[in-house]
């Protein structure tokens, strides 16, 4: 018996990205083949392959299996973590200072732990 979510997971990424099996396998350096177990049979590959795929999607191994054993807060904050690593350096100031704005004294003890001033 596969992984049920696994197998749905994969396929919606890879339908989401407009992608067949054989280009998602090019990709992460399978078989087609491979591609149709996983979606099909939800056959969890071996951990070399899932973390290849896992990086292809810019999701965790754990989002990949279904692996929840975290509160929705948790989902958010690693939705807000992959969104700000796609933003270039000048975007990525501007989040910084539009979080820092919003969220002003959460920012200045984070930033006085990173630098020791506590």
């Amino acid at each position: 018996m596969g992984n049920t979510f696994f197998k749905e997971k994969v396929r919606k990424l890879r339908e989401g990205k407009n992608l067949t099996m054989e280009q998602l396998a090019n990709a992460v350096g399978v078989t087609k083949s491979r591609v149709n177990m996983w979606e099909n049979n939800g056959t969890v590959p071996r951990q070399d392959a899932l973390l290849r795929l896992a990086k292809f999607f810019e999701v965790s191994t754990d989002e990949l299996l279904g692996n929840f054993n975290f509160k929705d807060t948790n989902i958010k904050l690693n939705s807000i973590q992959r969104n700000l690593k796609k933003l270039n350096d000048s975007d990525l100031e501007k989040a910084d200072a539009a979080m820092k704005l919003l969220f002003g004294k959460i920012w200045e003890e984070d930033e006085k732990e990173d630098h020791g001033d506590l």
